[in-house]
């Protein structure tokens, strides 16, 4: 007779999933969604459980194949009665994420963010380089060179993908602007989505989260995430949270790390960008009904 221990991690479900894009808000909406007394997000948010393309995570092995009851060690903290889920930005791009998502579970809520594809890919690249210190290429060359810049910014592509494997009421669109505009108008919608309390308020809702900065010690930010996947394998995941609850990642984060200034696109490498999504945005307009005149000019 199987154990219960066994029965459980094998029928174990996440609720929801947030696939990206990276550089979309994705960071601001795990810090609301975390607020919310009804939900559980990951730790840390990002556990790319079930993609295999990582590109710039070049110290991150494929995790899919340790199986679910390693997956589960990300959500030890969750209370019963809680919904679940997390985000990875990567799930995007990865053409194995989705299959394997509905695989796991196949009445799963997906949520994604968009946002204009050149300032998406600008953000993307200055992260890179200034943050993870992983780009050393200049931006003319290197989204020439690393197809994820723009693959990430193809949003029709990623939600027909997504739509051969999920019905459209089972995806919900977070547009950049509504994050700047209205978040609490978008919060409620993404609660009543995810079938928790709609009329809660998230005091992080009006703050800005993971502006552009320039990392003093980069090395220091990667001790930090293994260290969190020693403890998580653990099972430690709650003690994670509550250092984190407690504000030692910000802290540490910003100590780590100052303000970058803003700087435009080149006007060249913005029109190569136009030039390679153009297709896309149309396909995205007739998808959605929504006009994207202003990502193309």
């Amino acid at each position: 007779m199987r154990s219960k221990s066994k029965i459980e991690n094998r029928k174990f479900q996440i609720d929801f999933v947030g696939i990206g894009a990276s550089k979309c808000g994705t960071t601001w909406l795990g810090h609301v969604l975390e607020e919310h007394p009804q939900i559980c997000l990951s730790e840390p948010k990002e556990v790319h459980f079930f993609n295999d393309r990582l590109s710039f995570n070049s110290f991150l092995k494929p995790h899919f194949g340790r199986g679910i009851q390693w997956y589960k060690k990300f959500f030890n903290h969750c209370s019963p009665g809680k919904i679940k889920g997390e985000i990875t930005n990567r799930y995007c791009v990865d053409p194995l994420a989705a299959q394997r998502i509905k695989e796991h579970n196949p009445h799963i809520r997906i949520l994604f963010c968009l946002r204009h594809p050149v300032d998406r890919i600008w953000s993307h690249y200055q992260f890179a380089k200034y943050f993870e210190r992983k780009e050393k290429r200049p931006i003319e060359q290197a989204i020439r060179e690393e197809e994820e810049y723009i693959r990430m910014s193809k949003y029709h592509r990623t939600l027909s993908l997504y739509l051969q494997h999920f019905s459209q009421e089972q995806i919900f669109l977070i547009w950049f602007e509504d994050i700047q505009r209205k978040p609490a108008e978008l919060m409620k919608d993404v609660f009543s989505f995810l079938g928790v309390d709609p009329s809660f308020q998230p005091k992080t809702m009006f703050k800005k989260s993971n502006s552009a900065r320039i990392s003093r010690f980069p090395f220091l930010q990667t001790a930090i995430r293994r260290m969190n996947n020693v403890l998580i394998g653990f099972g430690l995941s709650g003690l994670i949270k509550r250092l984190k609850m407690a504000g030692l990642g910000n802290f540490v984060m910003k100590a780590n790390s100052r303000p970058l200034a803003k700087t435009k696109m080149p006007e060249t490498v913005k029109q190569y960008i136009i030039n390679e999504l153009t297709d896309d945005v149309h396909q995205l307009e007739k998808l959605t009904g929504k006009d994207l005149s202003h990502w193309l000019v």
